[in-house]
């Protein structure tokens, strides 16, 4: 294969498998790390940069861009791209990619834990043996297979999360905005009335989009089971979450997983305690919610797989 020549230069701003930069450096470029570098800082960088390898480290707007006229792609590792504004990017010739197959497995492994662990009152016994209490019948819990689980998105997470439900047993119906006529043979691909009206466990799988902020809202609970349980790994603000704490309160929601939450920054990070806005507060509190800090995808081999996704997208931009 022809070498690139040396004077491609990648900044990698967030935590990558030391492969990436190893891979890429083999073809030609000239990596460097830089994981505590701000905003302002990349602002300020000389216009030298050929290539930008991003997580959520700081958004990629148009001011951003007009600084870096050599830039010629913008690598996302991981799914979703709403931290850059991908239109003004491409309009100025600059490729974006993203490598949401690499977390995939990791994001459904982590919505079956969330669910497994609503269905057996995993937290609420724990947090109770752990002050003395020993109630078995309280905690009485439902077997996985009973379950009719309704997943809205198929792209990459919700066919993984899919496959993991059928060994065990579950029903499985499925609503995706932009796809038809799915393939596979194990799901009932239905409309979104159909499966807020059949499902008892929904889990969502969709990117966040304008057209998609609180997707999950009050009419959204209203049409679906009594006793729901929620689950979302994808993005926080496509659940309305003070429509989620009073669906809650009325029983319409038996349980909400929530790996993210509306209120997270463009770093992904929720606010700080005392900035929580009433609806963060009242659900932090709710004994019939699990939160866990944005972690779906966060494991070794997924963060491996992201590195080896993007070098083999990278290189076809060169080819």
């Amino acid at each position: 294969m022809t070498q690139n020549p040396p004077h491609r230069s990648v900044l990698i701003v967030d935590k990558a498998a030391p492969s990436l930069a190893e891979q890429l450096n083999a073809h030609g470029f000239r990596c460097e790390t830089r994981t505590d570098i701000s905003y302002s800082d990349f602002y300020h960088l000389p216009d030298q940069i050929e290539g930008l390898v991003i997580r959520s480290r700081f958004a990629v707007d148009a001011p951003l861009l007009d600084t870096k006229k050599n830039l010629k792609f913008i690598a996302r590792l991981g799914s979703g791209m709403e931290n850059i504004d991908v239109e003004y990017a491409q309009k100025q010739g600059i490729s974006c990619i993203s490598t949401p197959e690499g977390n995939a497995n990791s994001v459904a492994e982590h919505a079956l834990g969330l669910l497994i662990a609503a269905l057996k009152n995993i937290p609420k016994s724990h947090n109770e043996v752990r002050t003395g209490q020993w109630l078995r019948e309280a905690n009485k819990g439902t077997e996985l297979a009973s379950q009719t689980v309704g997943i809205i998105g198929y792209g990459n997470t919700g066919p993984a999360f899919a496959r993991i439900l059928l060994a065990f047993g579950c029903k499985i119906f499925v609503y995706d905005k932009f796809k038809k006529n799915l393939s596979d043979p194990f799901i009932h691909e239905t409309d979104l009335k159909t499966l807020l009206k059949n499902c008892n466990v929904i889990s969502l799988h969709i990117n966040y989009l304008p057209e998609n902020k609180y997707f999950v809202n009050e009419s959204f609970f209203s049409q679906a089971q009594k006793n729901l349980i929620l689950l979302n790994t994808s993005r926080g603000n496509v659940v309305d979450t003070a429509a989620l704490v009073d669906s809650i309160k009325n029983h319409n929601v038996k349980y909400a997983c929530l790996d993210v939450l509306e209120y997270e920054n463009v770093n992904l990070k929720n606010a700080p305690v005392q900035d929580w806005q009433p609806a963060m507060q009242e659900l932090a509190k709710m004994d019939n919610v699990i939160l866990t800090p944005h972690i779906a995808g966060q494991t070794l081999e997924a963060e491996q797989r992201h590195a080896d996704i993007a070098v083999s997208k990278i290189l076809k931009l060169y080819e």
